[in-house]
């Protein structure tokens, strides 16, 4: 059988169900090298057919296996890969066998293509049609191969993660253990719902995916306001005052990351009804204590500022440094022989700051000046000593009188040289 030649190298059957597909990546790639990978890019974006676009999706993914096992230095492959991440943000119509059959040849080719890429379609196809046995069942073993072979930027990764995890919560062949978490509950009380009840709920559930920023985004609070006038606003407030009931303030629970991710949603969700049962109900969530305590950190926040409350998670912001601090690091820098060409290594040597102290060797005692006052104290006898004022060995001019430093500085520097400077100390006991 005749086999065409690709620009990467690869061998085209034309008789393959993806050699559409396979066409489309070879007249990219030609185009990637006539016009530039933005051009190319935007020429391969704007295909209306998605059935086409579907194709160059599982073309790519088949291409990028070949090439690793061929070509692994491919010069095709940055263009390639880089059209990948464009494919998450494609609009698509999969269905449930082309998302398995996607997610078993991703997780095949997950150590040389990033597994992200299905997660969009996959979430969009769940959000609409369901979780099916088959599909978990998919989702499972999506997971398990292709943990090793995450190697995607960190936010990347966690957003990679938190997408899994809510699809393990929504899988209903997984074992419910109440002790796990908080909302394990509701996984218990959702599986036993039935007919038109579940539906209805199983659209709010599956609206939440993880990957919620700091506030809930206006169009998903708008499409909320749809699917809780299809519980019906009663019996919606009513389920969700029995779910928020065990969180009472000062309780403890465990909360899992896709928990968290859950009981967020919810407290936007208690927000967007202002009713004053879940307002409460809300607001001692603030006070509850979740374990782990990262997963919970921003739960509480939400719910801080849901009740109108002060954040409970917000540190205190650092008190601002003191004066004799402040003069504390002046000096340090300006006792630094790589900072100042008046000071010598040596000299620099005989000198150790100690928070609000500074420690003097000098050769005939060892002084300690106090920051805050400038008192100079000999260590053998305990003494005072002043020091005449005109024994200044750096000039005035050469440092800031910053809150007295200069004076301190020039203190230390007769002090270092005690011997040479004898003459401008004087010793009283205080």
């Amino acid at each position: 059988m005749d086999q065409i030649p690709c620009p990467d190298g690869y061998l085209l059957d034309p008789k393959s169900p993806l050699a559409e597909g396979h066409r489309a990546l070879n007249q990219y790639l030609v185009r990637v090298e006539e016009a530039g990978w933005a051009k190319a890019l935007k020429e391969i974006n704007a295909l209306r057919d998605k059935t086409r676009k579907l194709l160059v999706w599982k073309a790519l993914i088949e291409r990028m296996s070949w090439l690793r096992d061929n070509s692994p230095n491919n010069s095709s492959l940055s263009p390639l890969r880089g059209l990948a991440e464009r494919v998450e943000k494609w609009t698509l119509a999969p269905t449930e066998r082309d998302l398995i059959e996607i997610l078993d040849r991703t997780a095949e080719a997950a150590d040389f293509l990033a597994p992200y890429t299905p997660m969009p379609h996959l979430m969009a196809w769940v959000q609409e049609n369901g979780l099916t046995p088959e599909l978990s069942l998919a989702i499972r073993d999506f997971r398990r191969r292709v943990e090793e072979h995450l190697t995607v930027n960190q936010v990347s990764l966690q957003l990679f993660r938190s997408r899994l995890d809510m699809l393990a919560w929504r899988d209903e062949g997984n074992e419910i253990d109440l002790k796990r978490c908080w909302s394990e509950q509701i996984r218990a009380d959702f599986r036993a719902m039935q007919g038109s009840e579940k539906e209805h709920w199983r659209r709010v559930l599956y609206s939440i995916d993880g990957d919620e920023g700091v506030r809930p985004a206006p169009r998903w609070l708008s499409d909320a306001e749809t699917r809780i006038e299809a519980i019906g606003p009663r019996e919606f407030r009513t389920r969700l005052e029995r779910w928020l009931e065990p969180l009472q303030a000062g309780s403890v629970h465990r909360l899992s990351r896709e928990g968290s991710f859950l009981l967020r949603s919810f407290i936007w969700l208690a927000q967007l009804l202002s009713d004053p049962n879940l307002r409460a109900r809300v607001g001692a969530i603030s006070q509850v204590q979740f374990k782990p305590k990262s997963n919970g950190e921003k739960v509480i926040r939400a719910a801080a500022e849901a009740a109108g409350q002060p954040d409970p998670t917000a540190k205190p912001p650092a008190p601002a440094p003191s004066l004799d601090a402040i003069t504390a690091r002046a000096l340090a820098a300006a006792l630094s022989p790589e900072r100042s060409a008046a000071i010598a290594p040596e000299i620099a040597g005989r000198i150790r700051m100690d928070g609000g102290i500074i420690n003097i060797r000098g050769d005939l005692d060892t002084y300690r000046v106090h920051i805050s006052t400038g008192a100079v104290f000999r260590k053998s006898d305990g003494k005072r000593v002043h020091i005449a004022a005109e024994h200044f060995p750096v000039a005035a001019s050469a440092v800031p009188d910053f809150g007295g430093i200069a004076t301190l500085l020039n203190s230390i520097l007769v002090l270092a040289e005690d011997r040479k400077h004898s003459d401008a100390l004087k010793a009283e006991a205080e």
